[in-house]
This record gives C-alpha cells, sequence and structure tokens, in this order.
C-alpha cells in the first residue's frame, strides 16, 4: 500500500496541474478531457476508496478523495494489482526490426502471401537456420566458465487450431533443408549401392558409407539412433503433429520404455556424446546427440498430454507460439526473399568454428554482451522464482531462458556472420535485439501458451472457483477452513490442497497473508480491497448466476414433489 501524507485539497484540481497519462489499477489508458489545463485521472483505488489521481505544478503526485488530498510517496511499493483471472493473455504480433533482416522479410512477405501468421514463420525458419549451423559452433555463456556452452540449438511449437495453417508453415520454412537432405540421402543410397556391390573381401577392408542426415520425421528411437551416430552436426526433427510425437513416448503409462523414450530426446536437446546398449548388438556411441525440433500441435491434445504426462521439463524446452487464426492468400509468384533465404540455410550449413590465431575457438560475448546477459540471468531467476507458487510449469520454462538466450545469440550471429567463419565475439547489438526478441514476443507467447491454453495455475478451475467465491460472498478475510467448507467443489479438498489455492492466489495479487493473532495457528488471508473495487461487475453477475442457480433447482424439486 503506498505511503499517503494527507494535504490540503487544492481549489481546483486542474490549478496549477499538468497533463498526465497513467495507467490505472484496471489496467487501462484514461486520458483526461480536452481543454482541461490540468489533468487527472478517475478510477484509481487508495485503501478501498475511489480516488482522482493527478500531479500538481510541483511535480507531486496526488490522490484526491472525498475526505482531503493525499501525497503518493513514489518511492514506496504500490500494492499489486490483482490479476483478471478471467481475461485472455494475448500474444503479440512479430516486432519489426529485432530478427536478421532476411528472417523478418521471408517470414512478413510469405505470410501475406500465405495468409498464415508473421511470427509462426519466423519461428520456424528460426528453428531450420539453428539445424543447419554445425553443432561445433559454441558460445561460452559465462566470461570465466569454460565449462558451459551453448550451440543454435532450439525446440519450436507452434500452437494453434487445424485452420491456422500450421503444417503449410512448417513446410515453407523447412523446404530448403528438405532439399539438401533429399540430396545427401541419395548420395547416400549411391554409395550404399556401391559398397554392398563389392566382394566381401573388399568391404572388410573398406570403410563403409557414412548417412550424414539433415532431418528426422516419422522414426523410431532405434532409427533416429542410426542416422545420428553419422550426423555429428545435428538434425531437424519434423513433426507435423506433436501429439503423436509425445503420445509415442507415454505409450507405456510411465513404464520403463517411456522413461527411456523422453531421456533420449532430453537428451537431444542438451547435446553431446550418448551411449547405445543393445542386447545382442553391443554398444555403439553418437559422438552428439544433437536434435532441433519443429513441430504443430492443437490446444487441445497439448492441454491433454501436459496434464497426464511425466513432468521432466520436456515440454518446457520448447517455444511455443501461439499461432494466430489465418487468412485468404494470395495467388502471386515465389517471392525473391524465398531464394535468398534458402542460400542462408545453404551458407549455415557450410559455416566453420571461429578462428582466433592458429586454432578454432568458441564464441563470447564482447563486454557489452556480457553485460545484457548478466542482467538477463537476474530477471530470469526472479520471473523463475515469482511464478514457481503459481504455475511451476512456466516457471520452469523461465529456468531455461539463460540458456535459450545464449543459443538465440548465436543462431543471430551466424546469420548476421560475412564468409564461412563468424566472428569471435558477439557484439552488444545482437545480445540486445536477441533480448527483446525474446522478452517482447517468445515470452509472451510462452506466458500465452502456459496460462490461457494450459490454465493460468496449476489447479486453475480450483482456483477460479475460490476466487468466484470471495467476490460472490464479499469477503474480506479467508482462511483455509472457509474454503474447505465453501462450493460444493471446494469440499472435497485437504487442507494442504485449500492453502496451496490461497497461496497462488496471494501471488495473483488478490490476497496478502495477515499476522496470526494470539489464539489462530490457522493462517489467515485478507482480500485486498481492490479486489472488489476491480471486479464490482463480476461479482454481481456471479451472485446473480448462483441465484438462479438455487431457484431453478428448488422449482425443479418442486416440480417433482406436485
Amino acid at each position: 500500500m503506498p505511503n499517503m501524507t494527507q494535504t490540503e485539497q487544492p481549489d481546483s484540481l486542474t490549478d496549477e496541474a499538468r497533463l498526465l497519462l497513467v495507467q490505472d489499477q484496471h489496467g487501462g489508458d484514461y486520458v483526461p478531457n480536452d481543454g482541461a489545463r490540468g489533468a487527472y485521472i478517475k478510477g484509481a483505488i487508495i485503501e478501498g476508496k475511489g480516488c482522482q489521481v493527478f500531479i500538481n505544478g510541483k511535480g507531486e503526485m496526488l490522490a484526491w478523495t472525498s475526505e482531503g488530498t493525499y501525497t503518493i510517496a513514489e518511492n514506496e511499493n504500490v500494492a499489486p494489482r490483482p490479476v483478471d483471472l478471467w481475461a485472455e493473455r494475448r500474444h503479440p504480433a512479430l516486432p519489426s526490426g529485432l530478427l536478421p533482416s532476411v528472417i523478418e522479410d521471408f517470414a512478413t512477405v510469405n505470410a501475406r502471401i500465405m495468409g498464415a501468421d508473421a511470427g509462426a514463420l519466423a519461428a520456424s525458419a528460426l528453428a531450420v537456420c539453428a539445424a543447419a549451423i554445425p553443432d561445433p559452433i559454441q558460445v561460452q555463456v559465462k566470461r570465466h566458465s569454460t565449462s558451459w556452452t551453448e550451440s543454435a540449438r532450439i525446440w519450436v511449437a507452434l500452437v494453434g487450431d487445424p485452420s491456422a495453417k500450421k503444417s503449410p508453415i512448417i513446410s515453407e520454412a523447412s523446404r530448403p533443408l528438405k532439399a539438401m537432405d533429399t540430396r545427401l540421402f541419395g548420395e547416400y543410397r549411391e554409395a550404399k549401392a556401391s559398397f554392398d556391390a563389392l566382394e566381401k573381401a573388399e568391404q572388410a577392408v573398406t570403410t563403409p558409407p557414412r548417412q550424414v542426415r539433415l532431418r528426422l520425421e516419422d522414426t523410431t528411437i532405434e532409427a533416429a539412433q542410426e542416422v545420428l551416430k553419422d550426423s555429428p552436426n545435428g538434425v531437424l526433427c519434423l513433426q507435423d503433429e506433436l501429439s503423436g510425437w509425445f503420445g509415442a513416448m507415454d505409450k507405456y503409462s510411465g513404464g520403463r520404455g517411456a522413461a527411456k523414450d523422453r531421456a533420449f530426446w532430453l537428451q537431444s536437446f542438451n547435446g553431446g556424446s550418448y551411449v547405445v546398449n543393445r542386447v545382442g548388438r553391443g554398444s555403439s556411441m553418437i559422438d552428439n546427440l544433437s536434435v532441433c525440433m519443429l513441430g504443430g500441435i492443437q490446444p487441445e491434445p497439448i492441454r491433454k498430454l501436459a496434464a497426464e504426462a511425466q513432468d521432466d521439463g520436456l515440454l518446457q524446452r520448447l517455444f511455443p507460439i501461439v499461432v494466430s487464426p489465418s487468412t485468404v492468400g494470395v495467388d502471386e509468384p515465389t517471392p525473391p526473399v524465398s531464394d535468398k533465404y534458402a542460400g542462408l540455410v545453404e551458407r549455415l550449413r557450410t559455416m566453420q568454428r571461429s578462428r582466433a590465431g592458429i586454432g578454432e575457438n568458441d564464441l563470447r560475448f564482447d563486454d557489452g554482451a556480457q553485460a545484457i546477459r548478466d542482467q538477463l540471468e537476474v530477471k530470469h531467476h526472479d520471473m523463475q522464482r515469482a511464478w514457481e507458487d503459481v504455475n511451476r510449469k512456466l516457471a520452469s520454462h523461465f529456468g531455461k531462458l539463460d540458456g535459450l538466450f545464449a543459443r538465440l545469440c548465436v543462431l543471430w550471429h551466424c546469420i548476421e556472420s560475412d564468409g564461412d567463419r563468424p566472428a569471435r565475439e558477439i557484439p552488444a547489438s545482437v545480445a540486445d535485439r536477441v533480448s527483446k526478441f525474446m522478452h517482447q514476443f517468445l515470452v509472451p507467447h510462452a506466458v500465452a501458451f502456459y496460462t490461457d491454453v494450459l490454465g493460468l495455475t496449476a489447479q486453475h478451475d480450483m482456483v477460479m472457483q475460490v476466487a468466484s467465491y470471495i467476490l460472490s460472498h464479499d469477503l474480506t478475510t479467508i482462511t483455509a477452513r472457509d474454503v474447505r467448507r465453501g462450493d460444493r467443489a471446494m469440499r472435497g479438498l485437504d487442507d494442504y490442497q485449500a492453502r496451496a489455492i490461497l497461496t497462488q492466489l496471494d501471488a495473483l495479487g488478490w490476497l496478502e497473508p495477515e499476522p496470526p493473532t494470539r489464539n489462530e495457528t490457522a493462517p489467515r488471508w485478507r482480500v485486498r480491497p481492490s479486489v472488489h473495487a476491480m471486479f464490482a461487475e463480476r461479482a454481481e453477475r456471479e451472485r446473480q448466476r448462483r441465484q438462479t442457480v438455487r431457484e431453478t433447482i428448488v422449482q425443479s424439486l418442486e416440480t417433482i414433489a406436485a
């Protein structure tokens, strides 16, 4: 609650005031009427009282109520705005000026032609480019630690309805890599045929051809292992429907088979060596198990899979992109930017590690980029801690942002590099744009996915039920016992579950803990006054709904009795 000192009420709110635009607790911008010399903003809430906020000629922020005018100290923490649990979190459109120009041009031009989401096209193109960059090109994340390095390896999931054109988007973005992989497979098939035609004696002294590939599609773990043994630079796994990919891992209902498959894919996200042990066939080594991922999924299947699947962090490794509804495209020739994009993918596949002096080296952040990374580490840690009590899946995703930031920096840097070797240092300009792209586009999409698609909280339906109960009963305090004695659905909760829900509402700005009294042992929460002020209309609708339900039930019973 802000620190307020009562002052003398001015003769006029417009006297010596200056124009101001602020955002009130409802989240809406209030613009003063035209012609007002001084601006005041209606709708703010101070200690439960409606007030008008304005700035006087001295630059002081004041809050005027019927009881007087108060100075709000700027250095005091203002009570958090209660989260609107019923609001739909909007995912942003693709921002301009942050992506490498060839990616932005490819996405925006093809989005218009296809009638598809430009953000989904851009994210898909980034996944394809990440798969094209050889895995040995890595960045040393910390200045003084050589043990943490990251390659440009990302997983992208397009989340949208069947009409969102997810498959055409994936097809268009992956076209250049598919063409390269088709050539590689043709070369391998010819070399294999020549090898098979040799006499056994010649085969014994001849090295068998290697099946170097760039993509995986409909494959089993065993088949993928065979391909990856000869593809240390990494591949792109294309999954037109990710529900099948997740479902194949969970077909054993959490048994050993599912755990083994999930461990394989978790390792493929991290990269590094992987030992394959098979009964009767001995052991083999995959020098570098590295897989980029690009796939699509519909909201309902992923909601079900997220609720039922083992929560080992596999889902949180994906960048979820909530795809906007499609529109009608236009019939035009293939734009030149598509050829430029295809040439970029070809060039990235031939890139080599940075060279400094006589040897090859990992990439490093320059001083400015390192400072940006260090600041983001603090920010991401705070984000993860803040969400742990509300949505553990989203918190887990935030916990991976430090590594993902480094991976995207490698990706941006390689795309924008000239020649076949990137410069040794990733500049601050790249780190700054990657940081903004993450937090203006990728993070909001993740929030929209984990809150709207999967549910804002771990027990979202029950949290909504308790919130509605608070509003409809005009509660000013609440305990776990109150929750358990509430509506029918709430009565099945135990004390631990009820406290967990109240803790989540605390984190969402609805409640704040009250200090226990002398004889009180159970924790009690105070309902923030702004909750009832913000959701007064919803509270009335909820009271009317409950009254209608009760009356309907009574009428139904009376009909039967009659």
